[in-house]
């Protein structure tokens, strides 16, 4: 829709009010412009929805019993898992780390950035991506993120066992309310060799279960003190 569309039907509803009018002209215009991720090149229909919903959320959790979420990735950290999942060309390589790099700018340095929650199993920090130097450097880099106020960072120890089965999850809230809570499964069509996967789940039954899940997580997971100070003593072993 253009904004002589909503300054038209802004007329027939008799909306007059100054501050009013140049609202909706403002949502107008930004509904009109192409998102950042479209000019980035991510035009992956499912990648492009997730990116979407990040951008817009309020809070982020995450589950990751395999690797570090991409919105916390180091860039090289990010190289070594692109490499794992075979992506083998180069400029494929360079143009999915560009495009994560720029999430994590527009997420996490926005003036309003999301609270974002993360459960990371103890599997993930040992299992080394590329090499100890580039492990090293992401576990550290993990750490500062988890002094900021809005990041909140837990190690889920071998020890509390087994809670869920599903190998990573996001459950993404909005300011709306919990009704509109979405979760993203990032490994719910794995091939070796597919650039788009993932599924939207937006059905409140289909959400609640991992909202359930993850708050248990949270519950046997190491407190956001002890899980800073086990992020360094792992990154500290690396230098040996």
């Amino acid at each position: 829709m253009t904004v002589t569309d909503v300054k038209a039907l802004l007329q027939l509803y008799g909306i007059q009010d100054p501050s009013e009018v140049s609202q909706m002209v403002s949502l107008a215009k930004a509904a009109r412009q192409r998102p950042w991720w479209k000019e980035a090149g991510a035009d992956a229909p499912k990648l492009s929805t997730y990116i979407g919903l990040e951008d817009g959320a309020a809070e982020l959790r995450f589950y990751q019993l395999l690797v570090i979420p991409g919105l916390l990735q180091t860039a090289g950290y990010a190289r070594s898992v692109l490499l794992a999942g075979h992506v083998t060309s180069t400029d494929n390589a360079d143009s999915v780390i560009a495009i994560r790099m720029r999430r994590q700018q527009e997420v996490l340095d926005r003036p309003d950035p999301p609270q974002i929650h993360v459960v990371l199993d103890e599997g993930t920090l040992y299992r080394t991506n590329g090499n100890a130097h580039i492990q090293r450097e992401q576990l550290r880099h993990l750490v500062r993120l988890g002094r900021r106020s809005n990041i909140h960072i837990q190690v889920l120890p071998f020890r509390a066992g087994l809670h869920v089965l599903e190998p990573a999850f996001v459950v993404m809230s909005f300011p709306y309310g919990p009704e509109f809570d979405v979760v993203y499964l990032e490994f719910s069509n794995y091939s070796p060799t597919a650039q788009d996967l993932g599924e939207v789940l937006e059905r409140d039954e289909l959400v609640t279960p991992y909202r359930d899940a993850f708050a248990r997580l949270t519950q046997a997971a190491l407190s956001e003190a002890d899980s800073l100070t086990f992020l360094t003593r792992v990154a500290d072993e690396l230098d040996e």
